[in-house]
Protein backbone atom coordinates (compact mmCIF):
# COMPACT_ATOMS: atom_id res chain seq x y z
CA UNK A 1 0.00 0.00 0.00
CA UNK A 2 2.83 2.40 0.90
CA UNK A 3 4.62 1.54 -2.36
CA UNK A 4 1.56 2.45 -4.44
CA UNK A 5 1.20 5.79 -2.68
CA UNK A 6 4.91 6.52 -3.06
CA UNK A 7 4.77 5.60 -6.76
CA UNK A 8 1.77 7.88 -7.27
CA UNK A 9 3.53 10.79 -5.52
CA UNK A 10 6.68 10.36 -7.62
CA UNK A 11 4.60 10.16 -10.82
CA UNK A 12 2.67 13.30 -9.91
CA UNK A 13 5.89 15.17 -9.09
CA UNK A 14 7.35 14.13 -12.44
CA UNK A 15 4.18 15.25 -14.21
CA UNK A 16 4.29 18.59 -12.37
CA UNK A 17 7.90 19.17 -13.46
CA UNK A 18 7.07 18.35 -17.08
CA UNK A 19 4.00 20.62 -17.09
CA UNK A 20 5.95 23.48 -15.50
CA UNK A 21 8.73 23.05 -18.05
CA UNK A 22 6.31 23.14 -20.97
CA UNK A 23 4.35 26.10 -19.61
CA UNK A 24 7.50 28.05 -18.67
CA UNK A 25 9.22 27.67 -22.03
CA UNK A 26 9.09 30.58 -24.44
CA UNK A 27 8.14 28.85 -27.68
CA UNK A 28 9.64 31.35 -30.10
CA UNK A 29 10.42 30.22 -33.59
CA UNK A 30 13.61 31.80 -34.89
CA UNK A 31 14.32 31.21 -38.57
CA UNK A 32 17.72 29.86 -39.52
CA UNK A 33 20.11 32.22 -41.18
CA UNK A 34 21.88 30.69 -44.14
CA UNK A 35 25.28 31.71 -45.39
CA UNK A 36 26.62 31.48 -48.91
CA UNK A 37 28.85 28.51 -48.11
CA UNK A 38 26.24 26.64 -46.03
CA UNK A 39 22.96 26.25 -47.86
CA UNK A 40 21.74 23.44 -45.58
CA UNK A 41 22.13 25.34 -42.29
CA UNK A 42 24.11 22.55 -40.62
CA UNK A 43 26.83 24.94 -39.44
CA UNK A 44 24.24 27.13 -37.73
CA UNK A 45 22.54 24.13 -36.13
CA UNK A 46 25.87 22.74 -34.90
CA UNK A 47 26.88 26.08 -33.47
CA UNK A 48 23.56 26.40 -31.62
CA UNK A 49 23.76 22.85 -30.21
CA UNK A 50 27.28 23.26 -28.86
CA UNK A 51 26.88 26.82 -27.52
CA UNK A 52 23.29 27.69 -26.58
CA UNK A 53 21.93 24.18 -25.92
CA UNK A 54 25.05 22.44 -24.60
CA UNK A 55 23.50 21.54 -21.22
CA UNK A 56 20.43 19.97 -22.83
CA UNK A 57 22.72 18.14 -25.26
CA UNK A 58 24.78 16.68 -22.39
CA UNK A 59 21.68 15.65 -20.41
CA UNK A 60 20.29 13.94 -23.49
CA UNK A 61 23.60 12.13 -23.96
CA UNK A 62 23.45 10.83 -20.37
CA UNK A 63 19.82 9.71 -20.76
CA UNK A 64 20.65 7.84 -23.95
CA UNK A 65 23.69 6.24 -22.28
CA UNK A 66 21.53 5.09 -19.36
CA UNK A 67 18.97 3.65 -21.80
CA UNK A 68 21.71 1.81 -23.67
CA UNK A 69 23.16 0.32 -20.49
CA UNK A 70 19.68 -0.63 -19.29
CA UNK A 71 18.91 -2.31 -22.61
CA UNK A 72 22.12 -4.31 -22.48
CA UNK A 73 21.41 -5.34 -18.90
CA UNK A 74 17.88 -6.49 -19.78
CA UNK A 75 19.03 -8.33 -22.90
CA UNK A 76 21.82 -10.35 -21.33
CA UNK A 77 21.02 -13.93 -20.45
CA UNK A 78 21.36 -15.18 -16.93
CA UNK A 79 23.94 -17.92 -16.42
CA UNK A 80 22.67 -21.14 -14.92
CA UNK A 81 24.57 -22.25 -11.85
CA UNK A 82 24.97 -26.01 -11.58
CA UNK A 83 26.45 -27.59 -8.50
Amino acid sequence: MINKILNAVVALLFLAVVVMSVMGTAWVEVPLTFTDNDSSGIVTIGTEIFTTYVVAFEVLALVLLAALIGGIYLAKEDEEVTT
